[in-house]
């Protein structure tokens, strides 16, 4: 509220009393805080790591039918054993790999005399077979924490690690090409690349 003294200050006055020879007499002033604002703090804790089952559907894919007609690629920033790495979610793959020299670099856990062998065609000129495969833990997101198993071999996809629709279905994973997200389970949204 304005009372009648401070009507005929302007901008350069301040309302001090200067005295004749330019010195200031000065006054002590208050400082009030008027709001305060309470911080939550985030909790930025990994959520527990939900083991990939066959056969086992989350999120959207437990009551969706999956279309092969439909081919979406996108790149996500996620991590593979703790290591930060972009990912590729390809809806037209079915199968989910990682290159034999970043298996190499992250020294994973190879699954042996699981007497399987895969044929992929597609992503180099040929046919590549492989035998090996590797236990990892995948990070997307803040708290989705998935362990699976991948097949490991020399692949010139641009990536190291190709995750396909026998990975996106059971994990609840759907693309959003619209908003440029990748929606995980409980909607929680991973921006693309």
């Amino acid at each position: 509220m304005e009372n009648g003294s401070d009507r005929g200050l302007s901008l350069g006055d301040n309302g001090t009393d200067e005295a004749s020879d330019g010195e200031r007499a000065t006054a002590p002033t208050e400082a009030v805080i008027t709001s305060m604002a309470q911080v939550e703090l985030v909790d930025r804790t990994l959520g527990r790591a939900i083991k990939l089952l066959p056969g086992e559907r989350m999120g959207l894919w437990s009551s969706q039918r999956y279309d092969k007609r439909k081919r979406m690629r996108a790149l996500v920033k996620g991590a593979v054993d703790d290591t930060r790495i972009r990912i590729l979610l390809d809806t037209g793959a079915n199968v989910r790999m990682i290159s034999a020299s970043f298996a190499k670099k992250l020294r994973v856990r190879e699954v042996f005399d699981h007497g399987r062998s895969l044929e992929v065609r597609g992503i180099n000129p040929g046919i590549m077979e492989t035998q090996r495969r590797a236990l990892v833990k995948v990070t997307l997101g803040w708290k989705h924490v998935y362990e699976f198993e991948v097949w490991i071999m020399d692949h010139s996809a641009g990536v190291d690690v190709v995750l396909g629709m026998d990975f996106m279905i059971p994990a609840g994973i759907r693309l959003d090409l619209f908003h440029g997200t990748a929606r995980l389970p409980d909607e929680d949204m991973v921006p693309l690349l």
